[in-house]
C-alpha cells in the first residue's frame, strides 16, 4: 500500500476528514489553475504532502504548497506543453525545428495534443476603410495567394 492509498483509506473513514479534503483539495485544484494555468485533479493532489498535513491535521497548507505543485509530473507536463505552444505561437524558429524533425503523422499528433488544431478563427473588417485597406492590400498578392488570404481577413466567405 503506497502513501496515496493510505491517506485515500484513512480520509474515507471519517466524515470530517473528507469534508477537509474536498476543501484543501478544491482550494489547490483552483490556485493551481488561477495562479499557474494548470489543472490539477484529487489523483494529482493526494501526492502533495502539504495537502494530506493540512487534511490530516486541520492546520493551514504550508507556504511551499505552490513549490510542491510546481514539482507534481501532472503539472510539469502540462507547462512543458503551454511553453511549447505558446513559442510555436509565437514563431519561435527552435520550437519550429524541434516540431519539424517529427514525421507528419507524428506533427499532427503533436499539434493536437498542444490544441494547434487550425488557425485562429477570421475576424471581419470592423469598419469599411479597414476593408479598403484590406483589399488594397490583397491586390498586391500574387494570384494564388489573394483567395487564401481573402479568406483569412474575413474578406471573402
Amino acid at each position: 500500500m503506497d502513501d496515496g492509498e493510505n491517506f485515500r483509506g484513512i480520509v474515507a473513514s471519517d466524515d470530517k476528514l473528507k469534508a477537509r479534503w474536498e476543501a484543501v483539495s478544491d482550494k489547490i485544484m483552483s490556485d493551481a489553475s488561477r495562479l499557474l494555468g494548470v489543472e490539477l485533479s484529487r489523483v494529482d493532489v493526494v501526492a502533495m504532502p502539504s495537502a494530506r498535513i493540512a487534511t490530516l491535521t486541520d492546520a493551514a497548507l504550508s507556504e511551499s504548497y505552490l513549490d510542491e505543485i510546481k514539482q507534481l509530473e501532472a503539472a510539469l507536463e502540462q507547462v512543458r506543453k503551454n511553453e511549447m505552444r505558446e513559442a510555436l505561437e509565437s514563431g519561435e524558429e527552435e520550437a519550429h525545428a524541434e516540431l519539424n524533425r517529427l514525421s507528419p503523422t507524428e506533427r499532427m499528433s503533436k499539434a493536437r495534443e498542444l490544441g494547434l488544431t487550425g488557425a485562429a478563427p477570421a475576424t471581419e473588417p470592423s469598419s469599411i476603410a479597414d476593408e479598403a485597406v484590406l483589399l488594397k492590400r490583397l491586390l498586391t498578392l500574387p494570384p494564388t495567394e489573394r483567395l487564401s488570404k481573402g479568406r483569412a481577413w474575413g474578406l471573402i466567405k
